[in-house]
């Protein structure tokens, strides 16, 4: 039980680092696009910050799962 619980809080962890790195990619995109409809800025600020949130509770379960163990 406790390896399982390290390996998923590994796994969770990373996939909540990807998390925030599409996030920043979003951001990047978001603040530095200059020729776009207020759509694409819309779906691009809503999935920065989506992105962001998801990214921080996987980090957090991650780190809790990783504490438990």
């Amino acid at each position: 039980m406790k390896k399982l619980l390290l390996i998923f809080g590994i796994l969770i962890i990373i996939i909540g680092v990807l998390a925030l790195l599409f996030s920043v990619l979003q951001g990047y995109g978001y603040y530095h696009l200059l020729d776009g409809d207020a759509d694409m800025y819309s779906r691009m600020h809503r999935r920065m910050i989506l992105s962001l949130v998801i990214g921080i509770v996987l980090v957090v379960i991650g780190v809790i799962s990783i504490i438990r163990r």
